[in-house]
Parts: C-alpha cells; structure tokens; sequence
C-alpha cells in the first residue's frame, strides 16, 4: 500500500502542471523552434528578471516590499520554465529546491539578491560550458549540470522571498497562478 502525497509533494505538482503549461505556451507563442536556442533564451530571462529584481530592491521603501517579492517570485518561475526546458522530468528537483522554510539566518536581503545573481551566473556558465560556446574551454558541463544550476537559482529565489514575505510560498503559488491564467487566455493584458 503506498501512502498518499504530503500536503507539500502535492501542491509542488500541481505547481509543476501550471509551470509545464506555462511553458507549452510559450513553446507555441515562441518563433524560436530550436529548443537550444529556446534554452538559451529562458536562460538569459532570468538575468532580465534578476535585473528587475535589483530595481525592485532598491527602490523598496523600509515595510514596502510587494514589488519587491513580485519580481522574486519572476525570478523563480523565469528559472522554473528554463528548468523545465532544461529537463521536463525535473518535477522532483524543482519540488526539492522550493524550499520555503529554508533558514536563511541574519542575511540581509541585498545580500539574498546578490546570491541569486551569483547563481544565475553558474548557471549561465553551465550552459556556456554544455554548448561549448568558448572554444578555448570547449564542452566543459553537463545538461546535469545546468540542471542543477538552474535548482540553485530557483532555492536561492526562494529563499530571499521567504526573508522579506512570511507567506511565500503561498505569495508564489497567487503569482504563479496569475501567470498560468494570462498563458492559459483566462485573463489578457490590455
């Protein structure tokens, strides 16, 4: 007899579904049709909404912090998508890097969002590495590897979320949603 889901296991599915979605929509909204270059693209997204994050970050007032976890929450689901780009079997190490309780000590937020920064640019360098764009380096990661970069940045997301927003995950899951609605024709931007 197997034992059903914990509560966490099933809301990180069903957060996997609407992030399958979201990027099955983007595959048929994309003019790119090489899935490389689409790795790439999503790859690079996260470095646009990282920049945005920082944006955030420095024009949050002390307690004003909503744009702030917004942008984050961008971040996570912009590596979430490449993740899922990455390897659409990925399910359990995206569940695995959500960690929402994770203690994040006294780090300061700034500090956070510079992790995140530092990950994404593994990241990028993992993918360098596994298309072997540098010849001087040549092919010198894995699809492995960029996966793992990939959770890193997604743990690191949620981490500096958890430090400023004591509702993360559920701060996460209301913008996901508002995401997969958009993607989904549920609700269009004017």
């Amino acid at each position: 007899m197997t034992n059903p889901p914990s509560p966490a296991t099933a809301a990180g599915t069903s957060v996997w579904q609407q992030i399958v979605s979201i990027r099955r929509w983007i595959d048929k909204q994309s003019p790119i049709e090489d899935s490389l270059e689409a790795l790439k693209t999503r790859v690079l997204t996260i470095g646009q909404e990282h920049g945005e994050t920082c944006e955030a970050l420095l024009a949050t007032n002390t307690g004003d912090g909503h744009e702030l976890a917004k942008e984050l929450c961008d971040v996570i689901l912009a590596a979430a998508v490449a993740l899922c780009t990455a390897d659409r079997e990925a399910q359990d190490a995206f569940v695995d890097s959500l960690a929402w309780d994770e203690h994040t000590g006294k780090e300061t937020i700034g500090r956070l969002v510079l992790k995140l920064g530092q990950e994404h640019g593994a990241a990028c360098q993992a993918l360098i590495g596994m298309t072997a764009y540098n010849p001087r380096k040549g092919a010198s990661h894995t699809m492995d590897d960029l996966v793992a970069r990939l959770c890193a940045v997604v743990r690191a997301g949620a981490a500096a979320l958890h430090r400023i927003d004591s509702a993360a995950e559920q701060t996460f899951a209301a913008n996901l949603e508002h995401v997969y609605n958009r993607s989904v024709g549920v609700v269009r931007l004017v």
